[in-house]
């Protein structure tokens, strides 16, 4: 973390506590100066804690997984292992076999995490309409709409940006 500013390597140590490790994502948008903003938003946007935290993690591991995001992969199965999820569950969840663990609502949030990874034009609106009779809020949507953006975002620009 040599050599950036106090701000940046504070958001890092942030980033490391959540994730449990430093994607190299997060070292090449420190690079270009902008992590410290980007942390902000994503607190903004989609730490609000209207979707759980679960979900969101399960969500994220889908939109990698679309995107061919190695790392982010990675760092999302650590962290559902601490919910109590195996490398087989996890397996099954990227290839869309529903583990057992997962509920409806779950299975609905990867669907639309994989059609918003997919074209974020051409949402499946079906799986839309049947998180909202599910009871799930506009608000949990909308934050896992946001965790979505997050994660494109990330995509997009490390994927011009060269990471040593």
């Amino acid at each position: 973390m040599n050599g950036y500013d106090e701000k940046t390597k504070r958001v890092l140590k942030e980033v490391s506590e959540y994730y449990g490790t430093i994607p190299k994502t997060y070292y090449a948008v420190a690079d270009a100066g902008v992590l410290t903003k980007l942390w902000s938003l994503a607190g903004d946007t989609f730490k609000s804690g209207a979707a759980d935290h679960e979900d969101k993690r399960i969500c994220a591991s889908v939109v990698a997984h679309t995107l061919g995001i190695q790392e982010l992969l990675v760092a999302h199965l650590m962290i559902l292992k601490r919910y109590g999820w195996n490398r087989a569950q996890f397996n099954d969840l990227l290839e869309g076999q529903y583990p057992p663990r997962m509920s409806e609502k779950q299975i609905l949030l990867a669907k639309l995490a994989k059609s918003l990874a997919i074209n974020p034009a051409n949402v499946d609106r079906e799986t839309l309409r049947l998180l909202q009779e599910s009871g799930t809020s506009k608000e949990a949507i909308a934050e896992i709409i946001a965790l979505h953006g997050f994660v494109r975002y990330m995509a997009t620009f490390v994927s011009v940006y060269e990471v040593g």
